[in-house]
């Protein structure tokens, strides 16, 4: 096997064994996105001299019995938001792109720390706030299954770089879906950690100071004991020395819990937008996995499904998008982004008669979404807060109640979208804005690829319009992989990376599971 082939533990195991070196494995790495990586465009940044020399320092301390970590000698790649020494973290906006950090991020510090050599940066959306990763500095980044469609964002580099074999590792961050949408639409694992479980520190956003919806920094991975090997690798007690918010509290051992006994929730709708039949079909074989594994499934229903989404919108364009348009003052901005911009300043005294003639036309979502956009009194978004806290609270009882350690669910509404398609596609991501909002750790497994049977739409959806461009997007998509979303409760990342281990396992044997890495495609 190649060695761009193997994942990080593969990697890790023949490094300590002498097979190989942490400057071959980087050099097979850049050989990799030398002969591929034009394909898709996911690393935009390449660091080769630094991370050759970093390679060759490794390799020597290892010579001399020196140990640099538990990562030691691993090559990693880094989503472009994050501040890497030296380097720009252009959030994909021209007026950054000579910006240079003086130091790195606390977590790319801490996986220095731990080991692990920077390959380079990854692509990403202009202000990291649409389900692809396109921008005017480093262009379109292309989803490998298909190369006419999106790789997700705003971790959409990492996605693709990870699912092409141009990186084993990466650093990714989530504020609505950010890790695991491209790990769904790339037939990857990811991991949102539950927030300052990893420090966000040096870890750039598009809103600057807006902390009641919060975006989490974690990993992405091909396999889930990669995820669970970095998760466990890092000192929590390190980071928190350099972030005061981070809570100095390790991640246990995942292979260490049993599914045996584990009570495990499930659902395949949460009442305000169906999935795909792909999507229902991959929940539904996850479910028989882990009820073979030995755990118990027991059916549950989502909370205030309804309320999520629009209160996660409601918050992030509370100030009428103004910071967002400073930071685009004088750039173009991209199209997947301007529908929201333009929903967030519309005039208050308009905004009841544009969504009351949505609502006519049938499009009572699209409606309602309208008017949650918008600038609001510090009041309200102090009524805002109170009610996410309610919402956290509210989960929490009824898993309490259920009696659940986790819950299994669609990640997404679809499979990878066409390229250009996701400006008006926001309403798909109720189940990832869902986590991110009630602060729970969920992560993402690939399960199984869209069959040509469900590429047309069957289901309760009503006609309107955000259903008809679904139809579109899932027409076509026979050959895209499908994941499953795994959440546990706070801080107990061990429980979800168990579950999604022990469903990798169960399904890794069936014809449709998406294997990677792979070549790019059409």
């Amino acid at each position: 096997m190649k060695l761009h082939e193997l994942d990080a533990t593969a990697l890790l195991a023949a490094l300590r064994t002498g097979e190989t070196s942490s400057l071959e494995i980087v050099d097979a790495l850049i050989a990799r996105r030398r002969a591929i990586g034009e394909q898709v465009s996911a690393i935009v940044l390449p660091l080769d001299d630094s991370a050759r020399k970093a390679a060759v320092a490794a390799d020597a301390a290892r010579r001399k019995g020196e140990s640099l970590g538990p990562l030691h000698g691993l090559p990693i790649t880094i989503k472009d938001n994050f501040e890497v020494i030296g380097t720009p973290a252009t959030l994909g906006v021209e007026s950054r792109r000579n910006h240079h950090s003086n130091k790195d991020a606390v977590t790319v510090a801490a996986l220095r720390h731990a080991g692990c050599v920077v390959l380079g940066k990854t692509n990403i959306p202009q202000l990291l706030l649409v389900q692809e990763s396109d921008n005017v500095i480093y262009g379109t980044t292309k989803n490998p299954w298909n190369r006419g469609r999106s790789p997700g964002g705003s971790s959409g580099g990492e996605g693709a770089a990870i699912a092409t074999g141009q990186s084993p590792l990466g650093l990714g961050s989530d504020i609505g879906g950010s890790i695991r949408i491209p790990a769904h639409f790339c037939g990857i694992t990811g991991l949102k950690p539950t927030v300052d479980r990893w420090s966000t520190r040096g870890m750039l956003g598009g809103i600057d100071g807006q902390e009641v919806v919060r975006a989490a920094s974690g990993p992405m991975a091909r396999s889930v004991r990669d995820l669970s090997l970095v998760m466990t690798a890092l000192d929590p007690s390190w980071q928190a020395r350099r972030d005061p918010a981070v809570f100095p509290l390790r991640v246990e051992d995942p292979s260490q819990i049993s599914l045996k006994g584990l009570r495990i929730g499930w659902y395949c709708d949460d009442g305000f937008m169906s999935p795909c039949p792909s999507i229902v079909r991959a929940v539904s074989r996850a479910k028989s996995v882990l009820q073979a594994a030995g755990a118990h499934l027991v059916d549950y229903r989502p909370v205030s499904p309804h309320e999520l989404l629009y209160l996660w919108m409601a918050v992030i364009t509370s100030d009428a998008a103004v910071t967002l348009q400073r930071q685009l003052a004088n750039e173009q901005v991209c199209k997947q982004l301007l529908p929201t911009l333009q929903a967030a300043r519309l005039p208050d005294l308009l905004k009841p008669v544009v969504a009351r003639l949505l609502a006519i036309k049938g499009d009572a979502r699209l409606a309602r979404l309208l008017k949650s956009l918008g600038r609001k009194p510090v009041e309200e978004l102090w009524r805002l807060t109170a009610e996410r806290t309610q919402l956290r609270r509210s989960e929490l009882d009824a898993w309490n109640e259920a009696n659940v350690d986790a819950v299994i669910c669609p990640p997404h509404v679809l499979p990878a979208m066409q390229l250009g398609s996701s400006g008006d596609l926001t309403l798909t991501l109720s189940y990832m804005f869902r986590y991110v909002m009630l602060n729970f750790p969920a992560g993402v497994v690939p399960v199984t690829k869209v069959e040509p049977s469900e590429t047309s739409w069957i289901g309760p959806l009503p006609q309107d319009g955000i259903a008809r461009r679904c139809a579109e997007v899932v027409r076509g998509s026979e050959g895209l992989p499908v994941g499953v979303q795994v959440v546990a409760r706070p801080y107990r990342e061990e429980v979800a990376l168990a579950v999604m281990a022990a469903i990798e396992a169960g399904v890794q044997s069936d014809a449709g599971y998406p294997k990677t890495p792979l070549d790019p495609v059409r």
